[in-house]
């Protein structure tokens, strides 16, 4: 559970960095405000709208090893991006486009 930890932190230093809007949904946002339960992998919710995913999705590349063949093709027509990180941590994140996907601080 540390490693998914640091994992996840450092996607969120990433996306602050950027100033990108985001939160952590499934498994790890369960830890906070359900139930814990063991969770192996990174879920993410990125807010990206619409026309812009392909910027974000290639940033993403830059820092972390695709899970899929032609992972750029599959994000843009899934609206998924399918990553993992160094030690192997799978990191799923979402491209959300609507309203009601945003993060608001």
């Amino acid at each position: 559970m540390k490693d998914l930890i640091e994992v996840a932190a450092h996607l969120q230093e990433l996306f602050a960095e950027r100033g990108w809007r985001f939160c952590f949904i499934e498994g790890l946002a369960v830890q906070h405000w359900g139930e814990p339960r063991v969770t192996l992998d990174v879920d993410v919710s990125l807010f990206t709208g619409f026309g812009r995913e392909e910027a974000f999705i290639k940033e993403l590349l830059n820092h972390y090893e695709a899970r899929v063949e032609n992972c750029l093709d599959f994000a843009l027509r899934n609206r998924v991006v399918l990553l993992q990180s160094e030690g192997n941590i799978s990191i799923d994140i979402a491209l959300a486009g609507l309203p009601f996907g945003k993060i608001r601080r």
